[in-house]
């Protein structure tokens, strides 16, 4: 998030460097940072700590940022002690103290047909992102189906309280997906999905590990919303993972992704008939991006 001449960004803290984020008292709270030129960072107190006994008792994850008039909007994962995951919102008008909505849980999955969710066991519904189009705030998020196919699903909302399901939208395949809490996953879940519209597209970029190929970081385009499939997508970034969009100028974008562990940028040029995410490789391309 961009505010006050300074770029925010906020991550799940993990201190333990074990494979899973399920160990009690792990990954209880975001991290919080912030840059005025991408170079130079400052690291603040972290946010968000997790409220025993509630949805989001036992751990915190994915947080992701938009703006909205004057104030700022947070939608993050909560874990509860069962290990189900669900989805809430928290406001701030300064970046640095969140206040959590009353309406929490959003709980996207719950009652619905195509879901595998329930509340007193491990269930995936996590990594949500929140965008703007037409009239509407549109959630993605990972999920799993009835069919046991790990996949990203999609919700709308024109107050961000009532959510109305539109079902998954991405989904991987039937067999394989191996929800292991010690990871190592040979095929893992379709996760930290995000949506954006260029030149009356959509794409769709997704961190997905599948058994038949190696690419890590998809970009898959479409022309609605609310479908996407793996046959018409490409690999979009070798290392980076987790993308989250920092600047737009013009038809390009500065983009930011988790690589080895670390925040690392790379720009995108959407008028490009496949695009792709180029690694920022000097300091000077980076701050040309500031202001």
């Amino acid at each position: 998030a961009e505010g006050g001449g300074r770029y925010h960004f906020y991550y799940i803290e993990r201190r333990l460097q074990e494979g899973t984020p399920f160990y009690p008292g792990h990954e209880m709270y975001f991290g919080h940072a912030s840059t005025a030129d991408f170079l130079k960072w400052e690291v603040h107190e972290p946010v968000m700590l997790v409220r025993p006994g509630t949805w989001e008792g036992a751990h915190v994850w994915a947080p992701s940022i938009f703006r909205r008039g004057s104030e700022y909007i947070m939608v993050y994962t909560g874990v509860n002690k069962h290990l189900s995951q669900d989805i809430g919102l928290a406001s701030s008008t300064d970046l640095f103290e969140w206040r959590r909505w009353e309406s929490n849980p959003i709980s996207p999955c719950k009652g619905r047909d195509w879901a595998f969710w329930r509340e007193n066991a491990i269930s995936s519904c996590r990594d949500p992102e929140i965008i703007e189009h037409d009239g509407r705030y549109w959630m993605n998020f990972t999920a799993n189906t009835k069919a046991g196919a790990s996949c990203i699903a999609l919700a709308s909302s024109k107050d961000l309280k009532t959510w109305d399901d539109h079902g998954p939208i991405l989904v991987g395949p039937t067999s394989g997906y191996e929800p292991r809490l010690e990871g190592g996953h040979k095929q893992g879940a379709l996760e930290s999905a995000c949506l954006v519209r260029k030149k009356g597209r959509w794409f769709l970029l997704i961190k997905a590990a599948l058994r038949t190929t190696p690419i890590r970081q998809w970009i898959i385009p479409s022309d609605r919303i609310d479908r996407f499939d793996f046959a018409d997508g490409w690999k979009f970034w070798t290392e980076g993972v987790c993308i989250q969009t920092v600047k737009e100028r013009g038809e390009k974008s500065l983009i930011a992704g988790m690589v080895a562990g670390c925040v690392k940028f790379a720009e995108v040029d959407w008028s490009a008939e496949r695009p792709v995410a180029r690694p920022v490789e000097s300091e000077a391309t980076l701050t040309a991006w500031v202001g």
